[in-house]
């Protein structure tokens, strides 16, 4: 094969690759709204693996009506690539994680009912039940309740997540870290279950 129908063929898969996470990251998007995991804040993102850049959604775009087309591309420094409207505040956050967790390919950061409680109390959020394992025995918790807007605050949220597939922050919500979007959407899914059986649990 010539080289230069090579290069095309890489550059059509790539194309392909990116239209297909888009379309994904808008639906999970979609569907993290609807079972209220995110509302008017709160954010997922995506990248293709090995990649240098991300995904991430409009921070003045409804979360339930997030489309793939309205997704823009941000660079690990957090400066958008390519796009319209504004990245979220908190895009740091993210970049960070990709920064620092080369097998993170998709991350939410959500404001979850549940998973927040234990910690505004002085409690830590234990491991209650069986889909919540995954998480190991104990969450991390990162003990800062200010918004992340920088990378100073970031990076330390990226260091205490660690190797971790979430990390709670203090009174505000959650980072949930995985390698795929659908496991990062599942993995969101059993941080609430868990963290709801714990809460409802110590009221016994």
């Amino acid at each position: 094969i010539p080289l230069y129908h090579y290069k095309d063929q890489v550059r059509k898969m790539m194309e392909e690759g990116i239209e297909i996470l888009k379309e994904k990251l808008a639906r999970a998007c979609r569907m993290l709204e609807m079972i209220g995991l995110i509302n008017f804040s709160g954010h997922i993102t995506a990248r293709l693996p090995g990649s240098r850049t991300f995904y991430i959604h409009p921070v003045n775009l409804s979360r339930s009506e997030v489309k793939p087309e309205d997704m823009i591309e941000v660079n690990l420094q957090g400066k958008t690539v390519l796009g319209q409207g504004k990245i979220p505040d908190e895009t740091p956050i993210h970049a960070a994680v990709y920064q620092h967790r080369e097998d993170v390919n998709s991350g939410i950061h959500m404001h979850p009912h549940y998973s927040i409680i234990p910690g505004i109390v002085g409690r830590d959020l234990l491991t209650v039940c069986h889909h919540g394992s995954i998480f190991g025995a104990v969450v991390p918790l990162y003990p800062d309740s200010q918004k992340i807007v920088n990378f100073a605050q970031a990076n330390l949220m990226a260091d205490i997540l660690g190797k971790a597939r979430a990390v709670v922050m203090k009174g505000h919500g959650a980072v949930v870290a995985e390698a795929s979007i659908e496991s990062v959407f599942l993995a969101a899914m059993h941080l609430e279950e868990n963290a709801r059986l714990l809460v409802e649990a110590s009221a016994i």
